[in-house]
């Protein structure tokens, strides 16, 4: 089967990158595309401390990807096509992270699903994700709402 493309859904297992997904995979179906699902995983903080007993930060980091990539198979087991899953840890700005990931794909769309907002003035500062996305994306993005909702 030759590949007409590719779909990139930026994925933080929700709901809304739930439906992200399943929609992605409907219109990989119709346009013979790969569905190609991103997890940024958070990079543990880094501190100062005097505490005698602590993880080493590798241990913490293989911890936090481990936890990732079980939140990650649950999610996609709902789904009866093919996606490639791909595993980045953060590097400062999701949005960013998403896009510069986009590019280097190469993607032809981004499908991401658009979450209630939490936090008015964090949103009238930054943004939301989904908007940074669409504001530096390389290529077309689709936003999706929870199935239901006009």
């Amino acid at each position: 089967m030759k590949v007409h493309g590719k779909i990139l859904v930026p994925t933080d297992c929700s709901t809304e990158s739930s439906e992200a997904i399943r929609r992605a995979g409907v219109l990989a179906k119709m346009a013979d595309a790969e569905v190609h699902v991103l997890h940024i995983t958070s990079s543990p903080q880094y501190f100062e401390t005097e505490m005698q007993l602590i993880s080493p930060l590798e241990d913490v980091e293989d911890s936090i990807q481990l936890a990732a990539l079980r939140q990650l198979k649950e999610q996609l087991k709902q789904f009866d096509f093919q996606i490639t899953v791909h595993m980045k840890p953060s590097l400062g700005d999701s949005a960013r992270n998403i896009c510069k990931f986009a590019e280097s794909l190469p993607a032809d769309l981004i499908v991401i699903g658009r979450h209630d907002e939490k936090g008015v003035m964090k949103h009238m500062l930054r943004g939301s994700t989904v908007e940074r996305v669409i504001a530096h994306s390389p290529c077309s993005v689709l936003v999706t709402l929870p199935h239901g909702i006009f």
